[in-house]
């Protein structure tokens, strides 16, 4: 393999990145391998290593820098994937993080479930005990208080618990995308 085999690949490798990407990726290798002169291309080539594990570091460092949001979040657990994948060696690797990666986002949707599911359970609960304060309040004042009081809490609690699940859950699933994409990049530095 020679300096012109070796872009030509790593371009083939990299073109699911953003166009300026692939251009300064194939632009610092370019240099590199200017740096190093074409006597030493040879050894350039076997220090890089395959054009395609090359191509999977610099995917999975475009993915780990990527801004932090909920859509991008995604595509950068996905990016990072994609690096992992486009490298033949690390197939089991590969196979590895995503099964880790499905537990995690199993463990978490589950998490979220259960709290979310809590939360339902008590807006349900007071519900309940409002109606049951309002139809004992013409045979037992203070009952009825009691009653209605306990539907207010619990519904309020039941509320809080709802919207604070919707915001672990904006801020947990960006985080985990992030997370299993740096845990990808390590992966397949080694």
């Amino acid at each position: 393999m020679n300096k012109i085999e070796f872009m030509s690949q790593l371009k083939i490798h990299l073109r699911k990145l953003p166009f300026d990407e692939v251009r300064e990726a194939v632009d610092y290798y370019e240099q590199y391998f200017d740096d190093a002169g074409e006597e030493n291309e040879q050894t350039v080539i076997s220090e890089l290593g395959p054009p395609s594990a090359v191509a999977s570091q610099i995917i999975a460092s475009f993915a780990v820098n990527t801004e932090k949001s909920a859509k991008k979040g995604l595509a950068t657990a996905w990016m990072a994937i994609l690096a992992v994948f486009s490298s033949h060696a690390a197939l089991p690797i590969a196979i590895a993080t995503v099964v880790i990666a499905i537990a995690l986002v199993i463990v978490m949707l589950s998490v979220i479930f259960s709290i979310s599911v809590a939360g339902i359970s008590s807006v349900l609960g007071g519900i309940v005990s409002l109606v049951t304060g309002v139809s004992v309040i013409l045979q037992s004042f203070p009952t009825a208080m009691f009653f209605l009081g306990l539907g207010l809490i619990a519904s309020g609690i039941g509320l809080a618990i709802i919207a604070g699940t919707a915001q672990l859950a904006k801020i947990c699933f960006p985080v985990l995308a992030k997370k299993i994409g740096e845990f990808i990049l390590r992966r397949n530095r080694k």
